[in-house]
């Protein structure tokens, strides 16, 4: 028998649900960062608390459901981040908050996979070695010379024109990783079938292949979408947790790192070509540079860096920004010489001042709502105006440049 929980909303808690012993050991040694159990005065009763993390999680016996608290249009928006425009038509991905959660983004998925490959899987050459009756590329002499007993299959060393490469591996593991997920909708499966038959003669990899990016050729160019969301479907699948006959998936999303992944790349869209948005950089915080520090967004123009800022999904539980929040922000622009940082944060019934001006430092903290629990169109009015002022704030009197105190994350 499998408990099926009422879908549990972001950072909510579910009532007491009594589990056996196995279902309650399989689900916490799986839950992770991703959900806290809670403990009763019943040691079979738990209740669940959710975090940022939304999706779901099935062990043996039990599926928990956390659904996120924008809604379920504009979640898509966010992890199509990076996806260009012709390749995420807004209206066709649109899942109503009544559907399942795990096979809208399955879907998307898949839809895109799809679209990448319907006129053909991209080839490349692999560099093969195999024993062969006929010689091919290169006769391995070293190895004819240690085995001469083998000489009617010589090994040889050759480049091999084929489907199999790293792209096409990747997209075949991300369609089987949907497919692993138990409760998947017939109709969804049915089209990863569908596509996953596109790719027979590609070798099956582990998800662990796949964690870093790709370089985008002349190619694969028209393979880029869909890398990026299989991507990000694998990282939101990588829990496969086995002991013994216990087996556990999941599909879930960290909002806190979706949200500000999501803010950087719409705010790199819309500046440039004029100004970039860099992530993946550690700022120096002391003058003996023994200590680093990473904004969520730092702001270059050419080489100068002319704004610092943070994205920050989760608000405190009154509603406002958390004191630390303002501490790292301060931090950054007193380390980068900058007159103003920027903080993008999410929904709130309580918003924070939209400004402050730090004592004795005279630094000037903006903070800017982008709300997600309206409609797309309302939140795209929002990005282009936390662009424009990003605009008008890098075009301000006082920055220095900086570069010397940033460097590249390794």
């Amino acid at each position: 028998m499998t408990i099926e929980l009422a879908p549990i909303p972001e950072h909510g808690r579910s009532g007491p649900v009594r589990l056996t012993r196995e279902t309650r050991a399989a689900l916490v040694t799986a839950a992770g960062e991703r959900l806290v159990i809670h403990a009763t005065a019943d040691p079979d009763v738990v209740t669940i608390g959710a975090t940022s993390w939304v999706g779901a999680l099935a062990v043996p016996g039990l599926v928990v459901r956390v659904m996120p608290k924008v809604s379920v249009t504009n979640f898509f928006a966010m992890l199509g981040a990076g996806v260009s425009p012709d390749a995420f038509d807004h209206e066709h991905v649109t899942w109503s908050d009544t559907d399942e959660l795990i096979d809208g983004v399955a879907y998307f998925a898949i839809r895109l996979i799809d679209s990448a490959t319907m006129r053909g899987l991209v080839h490349g050459y692999v560099p093969r070695e195999e024993r062969m009756r006929t010689i091919r590329g290169r006769l391995l002499v070293e190895e004819f010379a240690r085995r001469p007993w083998s000489a009617a299959e010589p090994q040889c060393r050759f480049d091999d024109f084929t489907a199999d490469i790293v792209e096409n591996q990747l997209f075949r593991c991300t369609l089987q990783a949907m497919l692993s997920w138990p409760q998947l909708a017939p109709h969804v499966r049915r089209e990863a079938l569908r596509v996953l038959g596109r790719f027979d003669g590609v070798a099956d990899t582990p998800a662990t292949k796949h964690a870093a990016a790709l370089p985008i050729t002349r190619l694969n160019e028209h393979y880029e979408d869909a890398m990026r969301l299989s991507r990000l479907v694998l990282q939101a699948m990588s829990l496969s947790h086995e002991a013994g006959d216990q087996q556990a998936n999941s599909l879930m999303v960290d909002m806190d790192d979706l949200f500000q992944r999501w803010i950087a790349q719409e705010l790199d869209l819309r500046l440039a070509p004029e100004m970039r948005i860099e992530r993946d950089e550690d700022v120096w915080l002391d003058e003996g540079r023994a200590l680093t520090m990473a904004p969520d967004l730092v702001v270059r123009r050419g080489s100068d860096v002319v704004l610092v800022g943070d994205a920050k999904y989760s608000m405190g539980a009154d509603g406002y920004v958390a004191s630390r929040d303002y501490l790292e922000l301060v931090a950054y622009t007193t380390a980068m010489g900058l007159p103003t940082g920027l903080l993008v944060h999410c929904n709130s019934d309580r918003a924070p001042e939209s400004e402050i001006v730090i004592r004795n430092a005279g630094t000037r903290i903006l903070c800017r709502p982008i709300r997600l629990d309206g409609s797309y169109a309302a939140v795209c009015r929002s990005l282009d105006a936390l662009a424009d002022l990003v605009r008008e704030l890098a075009d301000a009197p006082g920055e220095f440049e900086v570069p010397a105190l940033i460097r590249a994350r390794r």
